[in-house]
């Protein structure tokens, strides 16, 4: 097999797999009024919204499932074996939703289906970042820095996914987007995939994986490596990338939805808040990229997550007027960016070569489906009981995910 070169084709690659998997993640909650309607009506618009981000977080609970099946396939025969079977999966699971008849059609049928669709898309996102990250990390001679090409997927993924349900609302109308042109959104996901995977398809193994597997005695089970010998680490990559996730669906989902439910934006107002916080998160990813190079992943991770409990705090701001919202996204925004490159880098850092899928997939997803995926909902029905209860149990994930960066030094 041919060996990989560091150029604009590999990192286009890499990139575009990772634009597609987070362009599904996401569009299932950035149409969330559309998807809602569709498959759970109800006459209370937040009743609507909670059982989408239920659903949402479901798919999840695949990813940790993912992590393992795609980390050790990734350990065990290649990254590039892992990335072309998460893609083709992610990208059918997501079309697919986008024909799902509506509950008023199907009835329970109807629900069922996406929710095993959601978890299938949680399957394939849960091997895909990993071995994204490892790809590009073992190829790469400036580690950090490069983190930036992957994590920028997931705020090019967002804005992809809120930049054409705005289109669509402006093309055809909110009632007709509402009717079936969401729909559209969903099925465009195949002609991503099918780009990405024509770069993966001529995608050669990291030099460093060829080498780790020629210079080992034998291959042990990653899986146990990662669990046996490195809990510690696992432990401190779970709260950290759980913690920053959940800040991040605060950003975009929580804020500008539970505002959409609240009559305080429009549907169009809401997604320009959700691509303003797409593009700052973007702008935060390549700042601290170089940063990171610079100065170590530590200082901008704990940059980011004193910020992120500022922001959570201000919660009522964000749910108080349009003005508010919009500063509240920008700012969650250019924080999670902050520290979501050193993020990657550090969590590659933690693991050895030949346990690192597992390792970096494990930590990522189990935080992402245990911290994270849940943090809207549990938001939303905690609003009930005062807003600022729903910020201080955000802050509370962030100052724990801040604490183990701190304090937890690895020791290989």
């Amino acid at each position: 097999m041919a060996q990989p070169k560091v150029g604009a084709g590999l990192v286009a690659g890499v990139m575009a797999g990772t634009l597609l998997e987070w362009y599904d993640a996401f569009l299932f909650v950035v149409a969330a009024t559309y998807v809602g309607a569709a498959f759970f009506p109800s006459k209370n618009p937040l009743t609507e919204l909670a059982n989408v981000f239920l659903t949402f977080s479901l798919g999840f609970f695949a990813r940790p499932i993912g992590a393992l099946l795609f980390g050790y396939i990734g350990d065990r025969h290649g990254r590039r074996e892992a990335m072309l079977w998460t893609l083709a999966l992610a990208g059918l699971a997501t079309a697919l939703i986008g024909v799902v008849p509506s509950y008023s059609m199907w009835g329970a049928a109807a629900i069922i289906t996406v929710v095993i669709l959601r978890l299938l898309q949680g399957l394939a996102l849960g091997g895909e970042w990993g071995s994204a990250v490892n790809y590009l990390f073992e190829n790469v001679n400036r580690k950090r820095l490069y983190m930036l090409f992957v994590q920028s997927g997931v705020p090019l993924g967002l804005l992809l996914a809120a930049g054409v349900m705005f289109a669509l609302t402006a093309a055809l109308g909110n009632a007709v987007v509402s009717a079936w042109g969401w729909r559209i959104a969903f099925l465009l996901s195949l002609i991503i995939v099918f780009i990405g995977l024509l770069f993966r398809y001529k995608f050669g193994e990291t030099l460093e994986y060829l080498e780790a597997r020629r210079s080992a005695t034998s291959m042990g089970n990653p899986i146990g490596e990662v669990f046996a010998r490195y809990w510690a680490g696992l432990l401190v990559g779970i709260f950290l990338a759980g913690a920053a996730g959940a800040v991040f669906y605060y950003g975009n989902t929580f804020l500008p939805n539970v505002a959409g439910a609240l009559k305080l934006v429009t549907a169009a107002e809401k997604f320009s808040v959700i691509i303003l916080f797409a593009v700052l998160d973007f702008v935060g990813i390549v700042i601290s990229g170089f940063f990171a190079e610079r100065f170590g992943n530590v200082v901008p991770i704990v940059a980011g997550f004193v910020l992120f409990i500022i922001a959570a705090l201000l919660v009522d701001l964000g749910l108080s007027s349009l003005a508010g919202l919009v500063a509240l996204a920008a700012l969650t925004g250019i924080a999670h960016g902050i520290v979501y490159t050193p993020e990657a880098a550090y969590l590659a850092e933690l693991f050895p070569t030949l346990a690192r899928n597992t390792g970096v997939s494990s930590a990522y997803q189990i935080g992402n489906t245990v911290i994270a995926s849940t943090a809207p909902y549990v938001m939303t029905v905690i609003l009930g009981y005062g807003r600022i209860w729903a910020g201080v149990y955000l802050a509370i994930l962030a100052l724990i995910g801040l604490i183990g960066v701190v304090v937890y030094r690895p020791k290989r």
